[in-house]
């Protein structure tokens, strides 16, 4: 009897400790399955004079590909971050290797068009613990983003991976700084340019005709160029009602959708 209470209890914990599935009903609809599918590598090199160190982490975040991680992480890795020390002129020294087994438990905290997020049990590491947060974002451009302090892994991956199968508007990832409604700002102060400017050309070429005008008439007599300076007082006294028709014709147009007076 204490055997077989003995066999359920292992049987019970062999089912829950189950790797992250891609192909589970929670993440199916996603294209994490058919996308990560292959180890991939990112690394961060930070400035630590009078040397560098570089991280490098390994990720296989579906536990699909069975290759072998690099030569320093275990076997059963699922994700393995390996820290050397950069020293010029001697060889890399190798600080740490981190890994994260593929036999814990993952749980799905949140998931929607866009995100996911998801949970791995503690790992140990030495006298350590390690928190890992898998952290699916759903973007057209692929980038990654890693967190590590010793005691909690956050990692973002960025991706069309992490967007659902029948998305077939992929959203951009953020930029820094800036938006999309900034871009259009943008782009609506650059179509000011060419207007701008036909405007200057306008008022320049017009002046230039008054004044050239006036300078014919009062080569000719005093009477004439008395009637060039009327005229030209005129124009000018009907150049804001005549760039008011302009702005009229070129905006209202726009502004009443495709209607036109004639």
């Amino acid at each position: 009897m204490r055997f077989n209470s003995i066999g359920y209890a292992l049987s019970a914990l062999a089912l829950g400790v189950t790797a992250l599935d891609c192909s589970s009903d929670q993440l199916s609809s996603y294209r994490l399955k058919d996308s990560l599918t292959s180890i991939s590598s990112h690394s961060i090199i930070s400035d630590t004079p009078p040397s560098k160190t570089n991280t490098t982490w390994y990720l296989n975040l579906c536990n699909q590909n069975t290759e072998q991680f690099q030569e320093d992480c275990p076997k059963n890795s699922q994700i393995c971050g390996i820290t050397t020390v950069l020293l010029p002129g001697e060889s890399p020294i190798k600080t740490q290797v981190v890994s994260i087994p593929n036999n814990l438990n993952s749980k799905i905290l949140s998931s929607n068009d866009s995100d996911i997020l998801i949970n791995l049990d503690d790992s140990n590491w030495g006298s350590n613990t390690i928190k890992t947060e898998l952290n699916f974002h759903c973007a057209e451009q692929e980038d990654i983003k890693i967190q590590w302090d010793l005691e909690k892994l956050i990692i973002d991956y960025i991706s069309p991976s992490s967007c659902l199968k029948d998305n077939k508007s992929i959203p951009e990832p953020p930029k820094d700084g800036k938006d999309k409604d900034g871009d259009k700002e943008k782009k609506k102060d650059d179509s000011w340019g060419w207007f701008t400017w036909l405007f200057i050309i306008l008022v320049i070429g017009f002046g230039g005709y008054i004044i050239f005008g006036a300078w014919v008439a009062a080569s000719k007599s005093p009477a004439d160029f008395q009637d060039a300076m009327h005229d030209f007082l005129e124009a000018l006294k009907s150049l804001p009602g005549f760039i008011k028709e302009i702005f009229a014709k070129v905006f209202g147009n726009e502004n009443r959708g495709g209607y036109s007076a004639v």
